[in-house]
């Protein structure tokens, strides 16, 4: 298999840390979807957006949700990093809703931030995702049953939300140090540990290039 695109992405990294949890073994194709790349990525994908998984015969499956989904089916219900069915599937798709909503709302920011001008920031907009921002993690933080999320076993909702927290530290460090957020940070910092995280660094970015540390 060949997964595309950067560890600076977390929604590529979150595929790579459960391949790896998996010992599943995978060519990396180091991609950044911007400038010339972005046209060499669509004809890939078409929205040129990562990540994006190729599978031995050719096949490729886009968008890391739609991914993660095709892993639990390869290794089985019994280690599936989200439940089969029932409640205990809601449960953990809830949190993943939320966390990647959260993430997206980030990036939105990063992207407002990175790629115009300070003077046309349009204020109330970041204002906003801000606080969806915040809300959800918060909220998230107080879901916590225990070390995880969803009781006694890591599931995809505690691996993703702790690289997407780690993510949005080193991005935005002040306004994620502002967060009252106890369960998710001790949750990052025990699988930031890890071997499948040590062995997935991100890679430098620019996208916090030239900004306040805010």
């Amino acid at each position: 298999m060949r997964l595309i695109g950067r560890y600076a992405s977390p929604f590529v990294r979150r595929v790579a840390v459960t391949m790896r949890h998996h010992d599943l073994s995978y060519e990396h194709v180091s991609v950044m979807p911007f400038g010339e790349a972005k046209q060499a990525l669509a004809k890939i994908n078409p929205i040129a957006r990562v990540p994006v998984l190729e599978l031995e015969d050719g096949e490729r499956l886009i968008d890391s949700a739609v991914i993660l989904d095709y892993l639990d089916l390869l290794v089985g219900p019994e280690r599936a990093l989200t439940p089969p069915s029932g409640a205990a599937r809601r449960r953990v798709l809830t949190h993943l809703a939320i966390a990647s909503g959260v993430m997206d709302k980030l990036v939105a920011v990063l992207y407002e931030r990175h790629f115009r001008p300070q003077e046309k920031w349009h204020q109330p907009w970041i204002d906003a995702c801000e606080k969806q921002i915040r809300d959800g993690l918060i909220w998230l933080d107080r879901q916590f049953e225990g070390e995880w999320l969803n009781g006694t076993t890591m599931t995809q909702a505690d691996l993703s939300l702790a690289i997407f927290w780690l993510f949005g530290n080193a991005k935005r460090p002040g306004f994620f140090n502002r967060l009252d957020c106890p369960n998710i940070t001790a949750l990052s910092d025990r699988l930031k540990t890890t071997a499948p995280f040590q062995d997935t660094p991100p890679e430098t970015e620019t996208l916090s290039r030239d900004l306040p540390s805010c």
